[in-house]
């Protein structure tokens, strides 16, 4: 009969030592941490979702959210950002007719921030275009009531300031989290 004889393979030992087994487990609680402590910094605020419904707001420093079942979104809310519209951005859709059967082509931009982050990531889907549409639609019913030459001369603070009210009433009912801060003609 033919016994084998041939050589013998060392033995390695455990594949798992209880070593190994508490280096992995300390190796996976440290990742967990790292993707669940985030920073938010003094001009953002963090919506933090629980299953992907929002659950707070994260204030700047050090936060936690533990994932995977809490996410966070960051949103720059004390920067100005600027909408242009009309003139302003080579549009040629602002041509907008007065009471007294004028045309005009006005340019303006719309200066807002983020007042309320949570509103302003769930509410609207796209702020920029909602502001651009409500700003647009607001300017032509006010050009609509006014005359020509109060326009071009006297009437462009006034003109600015009802506009801003106008399209900061549209935002508050759409409750998008914005805050116009002020229009520039």
């Amino acid at each position: 009969g033919g016994g084998g004889g041939g050589p013998r393979m060392p033995s390695t030992g455990p594949i798992f030592t209880r070593q190994g087994l508490v280096l992995g487990l300390l190796a996976v609680v440290a990742g967990w941490a790292f993707m669940s402590f985030y920073s938010v910094r003094p001009e953002e605020r963090s919506v933090e979702l629980f299953l992907g419904r929002s659950s707070g707001i994260g204030e700047p420093g050090l936060n936690f959210a533990p994932w995977p079942v809490v996410t966070y979104e960051k949103v720059q809310v004390t920067g100005e950002r600027t909408t242009d519209i009309g003139a302003a951005d080579g549009n040629t859709g602002a041509l907008m007719l007065t009471r007294d059967q004028n045309i005009v082509d006005i340019g303006f931009q719309v200066v807002w921030n983020v007042s309320d982050p949570e509103a302003y990531l769930f509410n609207i889907a796209d702020p920029e275009e909602t502001i651009r549409a409500a700003s647009e639609s607001a300017m032509r019913d006010i050009i609509a009531r006014s005359e020509l030459s109060p326009i071009l001369n006297r009437d462009r603070g006034a003109i600015a300031a009802d506009l801003r009210v106008a399209v900061q009433t549209t935002m508050d009912q759409y409750n998008a989290g914005i805050q116009v801060i002020r229009v520039n003609l």
